[in-house]
């Protein structure tokens, strides 16, 4: 009876084993077409002396990114963004808590054709250095002054599909050309029946083990097809960047250093002419392992219609970076608007990241 016993129990833990390890496997199969899920958020407090309203403490945005390979020739990723509503939208009469929750990029890519990366849906498009960088991963707090003027508070964000290809040069060079449908109010007349096309050439080279050098030029072409040809818009958008970063060999862990500047010029032809360009530039010195100081000038009004106003903005920045998952930033900007009195604000960020995270452009 006693062996009877000690035989069952042993049955049944072998059965109980082989349950749970077909139980396991199981679930290690399902979890293998779940996508990857992340969220990152940014709290802030501003102060400013001219523009109260906005000051305070705020949720300043939170992405959630759903990111996986579709099949053997695609992968996909999505991100969802919760903002406050901007101003045209509070204007229009929206009412709730004060947020809003759109798609920022849901797009697909080819990951199977070889030198070649199809993509297609809604993405940031490749112009310039930072108009695809997501909010949490740009250089200062807020999108520079030159890009919002620009592109507006979102950047240039539309609809489309993109090729990009390697260039057989001696050297890194990455060509990307992409065809939008316009929507951008800061650019286009929105037309179902016309196109703008985004070009983008972006080389890199390594000019020694710890300093490399990064230029980029950029265009943008939109023609307004269903006007007639003397009310037709037609916009132009040029721009270049270059970028210095140096991080030593030996010690990178606790010193570097990196210099961008671009510049971006809009023309607007037709009924609504316009004519702008502006230049930013900015430095980061890495203080400690974990200590970035940084600061910024921007100047728009490069041949500029005369009726408008230069602005002239400097900013000062002190980041603490204790992983790649969380930061903390304090910065201060002096704008000159043409106003009566320049702005003057401080502000305060926190960022945090949980989940998958992806890499994104810097």
């Amino acid at each position: 009876m006693k062996n009877y016993i000690i035989t069952s129990l042993l049955t049944l833990g072998a059965l109980s084993a082989s349950a749970q390890s077909t139980s396991l496997s199981d679930t290690s199969r399902g979890n293998g077409f779940n996508p990857s899920i992340g969220l990152n958020a940014l709290t802030l407090y501003k102060n400013s002396a001219r523009d109260n309203d906005h000051d305070g403490f705020q949720l300043q945005e939170a992405e959630i990114q759903f990111s996986a390979d579709v099949d053997a020739y695609f992968r996909a990723e999505a991100t969802f963004a919760i903002h406050p509503e901007h101003e045209e939208e509070e204007e229009a009469g929206h009412e709730g808590h004060g947020y809003a929750f759109e798609p920022e990029e849901i797009f697909a890519e080819t990951i199977s054709i070889p030198d070649v990366t199809v993509k297609i849906g809604k993405f940031y498009t490749q112009f310039g250095k930072y108009n695809m960088v997501h909010t949490h991963a740009q250089p200062f707090i807020y999108r520079g002054v030159v890009q919002e003027y620009m592109f507006g508070e979102e950047g240039l964000n539309e609809v489309g599909v993109g090729v990009s290809t390697m260039l057989p040069l001696p050297w890194f060079s990455d060509l990307t050309v992409q065809f939008i449908q316009p929507s951008n109010e800061e650019l286009f007349h929105e037309d179902p029946h016309s196109i703008a096309t985004v070009a983008n050439l972006k080389n890199l080279w390594d000019l020694s083990e710890s300093l490399t050098l990064e230029w980029g030029l950029s265009g943008l072409y939109y023609n307004h097809r269903s006007l007639p040809t003397e009310l037709r818009n037609r916009t132009t958008v040029l721009g270049s960047d270059l970028t210095f970063k140096w991080k030593p060999v030996k010690k990178g862990k606790y010193s570097s250093f990196v210099w961008s500047t671009e510049f971006i010029h809009k023309d607007i032809q037709g009924e609504n002419e316009l004519k702008n360009g502006g230049v930013s530039t900015f430095f980061r010195y890495q203080l400690a392992q974990r200590w970035y100081a940084q600061s910024q000038y921007e100047y728009l009004g490069l041949f500029a219609d005369e009726s408008l106003t230069d602005t002239n903005v400097y900013t000062g920045l002190i980041a603490f970076v204790p992983t790649e998952f969380s930061s903390l930033r304090v910065q201060y900007d002096d704008i000159h608007d043409g106003e009566d009195r320049p702005e003057k604000r401080v502000s305060l960020q926190l960022s945090f990241s949980i989940g998958a995270h992806p890499a994104h452009v810097y």
